[in-house]
């Protein structure tokens, strides 16, 4: 079943995964562009090494380009959509306590916004 990919946007209607992403240089950004768009076809058939759960409703979409190892957090949310949270350069080997706490708080945000009336969700 295909979902709708749509990028977290804070109150301030700023995007900060696709802000991320596109600060890339070209080659790593087209790969990224590409996970996603496999990531809507595929969403709940991809694994390892394309996604990955990590805790509590939230997965990491995993990119590696030459060494350059790009996640990005996201969350299926509202049944057909797939919310992209949060995306950093992966340094180590474990992603940060912080990276998901970050992207929880988008979730959260999202979510109570949704709820508010004050984001709309588009048709699928």
């Amino acid at each position: 079943m295909k979902k709708k990919v749509m990028y977290y946007e804070d109150e301030k209607n700023t995007r900060p995964v696709e802000e991320f992403i596109n600060s890339l240089d070209f080659k790593t950004k087209t790969k990224v562009f590409s996970r996603i768009t496999l990531l809507e076809k595929k969403c709940q058939e991809l694994r390892r090494p394309y996604v990955d759960f990590l805790q509590d409703g939230l997965y990491e979409l995993r990119v590696v380009f030459f060494g350059n190892q790009v996640r990005v957090i996201y969350a299926y949310m509202f049944k057909d959509y797939i919310i992209l949270l949060h995306a950093f350069h992966k340094r180590t080997d474990e992603v940060s306590l912080q990276n998901i706490l970050k992207a929880r708080e988008r979730m959260t945000d999202f979510q109570n916004r949704i709820i508010q009336g004050m984001i709309k969700l588009p048709k699928i």
